[in-house]
């Protein structure tokens, strides 16, 4: 029985070490040249300021005065499906592929308001945090965004364009 519980923590051990030495050089680079390796712990999801969101009657007078960008963070079939009208389809799984498009009608100081759908849907935070990266610095996010925005019946459209 010893002898099993030796050989079974040096198995452990040995497949630990090994796991550590692989994830150090594995060669896995991401599209903006960093070596990706997998975490050993998780990051916390940055914190977000209740300054940041955007309430909906705010949102939808942003919306009617045509002072505000608003991007659609869901994939291009949620969005093609419906969408809040002049909504841009930035998705977040796919921000790299389709940020070059959207940018054109962008300036770092113009507001912006993300949204994407369900009261846990983080989309809408990812290409917030990705254009503050970039340097917009007037991002906001409208919570719960299609649904909240579709159940007050303001205007909505579907397809593949705003």
């Amino acid at each position: 029985m010893r002898r099993t519980l030796q050989r079974s923590l040096v198995i452990v051990v040995a497949s630990a070490t090994l796991g550590v030495v692989v994830n150090a050089v594995r060669s896995d680079v991401g599209k903006d040249g960093k070596l990706r390796c997998i975490p050993f712990v998780t990051p916390p999801k940055a914190e977000i300021r209740n300054q940041e969101f955007v309430p909906l009657a705010m949102a939808q007078g942003l919306w009617s005065s045509g002072s505000a960008f608003f991007l659609d963070a869901r994939a291009p079939a949620d969005y093609a499906a419906g969408h809040i009208a002049n909504a841009l389809s930035l998705p977040a799984e796919a921000f790299d592929q389709h940020f070059p498009q959207v940018a054109s009608y962008l300036t770092t100081d113009s507001v912006i308001v993300c949204y994407c759908d369900g009261t846990e849907c983080d989309l809408s935070h990812r290409i917030a945090e990705l254009l503050r990266q970039r340097g917009y610095t007037n991002v906001r996010i409208l919570k719960n965004g299609w649904t909240e925005w579709n159940r007050a019946a303001y205007p909505t459209t579907k397809g593949a364009k705003p």
